[in-house]
């Protein structure tokens, strides 16, 4: 079905490490997380990007290219003074209860101007969403017996 023309945008979306890591392979499908992505610009934090690439640090050397490649078509949220105050500012409320790459991800998506939802299955993320207002994007549940 043609989208509407009058209907805006679909909006953007950054994509946590395991979403990330579904929509690059093949041989893991989420159809349901291809269906929120679907149409979106997907943005990656550099925390994200780090930690897939040391995921990949035993593959072979073409592999690993052909990996870098692929990411470096993503957008990708840098390290800014802004991250870094918004990442300072979450480790002191979850420091002990959220790793550190979950935080840096986070404020990636709140350090924004507009801050982008997150799509991700983590819930780390929900306690983040309930005191610091962070947007949180998943696959909404098939219903039963619906098809299509």
């Amino acid at each position: 079905m043609p989208s509407d023309p009058a209907e805006p945008p679909a909006r953007p979306l950054l994509v946590d490490t395991n979403v990330l890591t579904w929509l690059l392979n093949p041989k893991t499908p989420r159809p349901e997380w291809d269906r929120l992505a679907t149409g979106r610009t997907l943005y990656l934090s550099f925390a994200t990007v780090g930690e897939i690439l040391h995921g990949a640090r035993p593959w072979g050397a073409d592999r690993r290219q052909a990996l870098e490649d692929r990411l470096a078509s993503w957008p990708v949220i840098p390290g800014t003074i802004g991250v870094a105050r918004k990442f300072a500012e979450l480790r002191s409320r979850y420091h002990t209860q959220i790793g550190d790459n979950d935080l840096w991800i986070a404020a990636c998506a709140l350090s924004r101007p507009d801050p982008l939802p997150l799509a991700t299955d983590d819930g780390d993320f929900d306690r983040i969403r309930d005191e610091f207002g962070l947007v949180i994007e998943r696959p909404a549940p098939r219903s039963e017996g619906r098809s299509g």
